[in-house]
């Protein structure tokens, strides 16, 4: 029995069926340049952060910036002046030629943008009085100040640049990061602290920003 026909068919039919894949590849965008070097794909994804996270603060309304489910959790508006100040001080070390071998010397290095408010960005406390406009302005201002900063010292790094400084002495919650390391331990770090003022948005009854609509590529 001749089996050559039926083994044209089967291939003439794959090819069939892969054709229209093939094809609807071929058209797909690339998520990125073949080109693209890691610090651009680090800037882009940067860039979707700080839109997240400026959408996440503006959708708590200004009478509720101070709200906190417990006494002993920092408030909405604290989240947002930890996340600036922990991003200043990541990119901070990155790109700062001295060392700091521990927490009290590194709070005093001048890369640090001075804080807006007196508020404590690491125990749970609160704004001075102001109006609620006022507060929100300093907030923002200060949120993007440090999300400048932390794109400008992206822009320019080169791949290996980013795989040195794992032996810069850094304060101990630090110890063996790379530059790159540095980076995404601050974009997770934000990452946190966001998620938890977005769960505060959910306990005011409050629909959060959609998080695909502010981070597909």
């Amino acid at each position: 029995m001749n089996s050559k026909p039926n083994l044209k068919r089967r291939l003439l039919m794959g090819w069939l069926g892969l054709s229209p894949l093939t094809l609807l590849a071929s058209k797909m965008p690339k998520l990125e340049k073949e080109d693209s070097s890691i610090a651009d794909i680090l800037i882009n994804r940067w860039e979707k952060s700080r839109s997240y996270t400026m959408a996440v603060l503006d959708a708590m309304p200004l009478e509720d910036l101070e709200f906190r489910p417990s006494p002993e959790q920092m408030s909405f508006a604290q989240h947002f002046l930890h996340i600036g100040y922990t991003n200043n001080m990541f990119l901070g070390v990155l790109k700062d030629e001295k060392t700091y071998a521990d927490f009290n010397v590194l709070k005093d290095a001048p890369f640090f943008f001075d804080l807006p408010d007196p508020v404590s960005v690491f125990n749970a406390d609160s704004l001075q009085k102001r109006s609620p406009e006022e507060n929100k302005a300093m907030i923002v201002a200060y949120l993007n100040e440090t999300f400048d900063y932390v794109l400008a010292n992206l822009k320019g790094l080169k791949d290996d640049f980013l795989k040195e400084g794992r032996e810069k002495v850094k304060p101990w919650y630090l110890e063996g990061h790379t530059h790159l390391d540095l980076i995404l331990r601050a974009e997770n770090h934000t990452v946190h602290h966001r998620a938890q003022a977005v769960s505060y948005l959910r306990m005011k009854g409050i629909q959060p920003p959609g998080y695909s609509k502010h981070n597909t590529l």
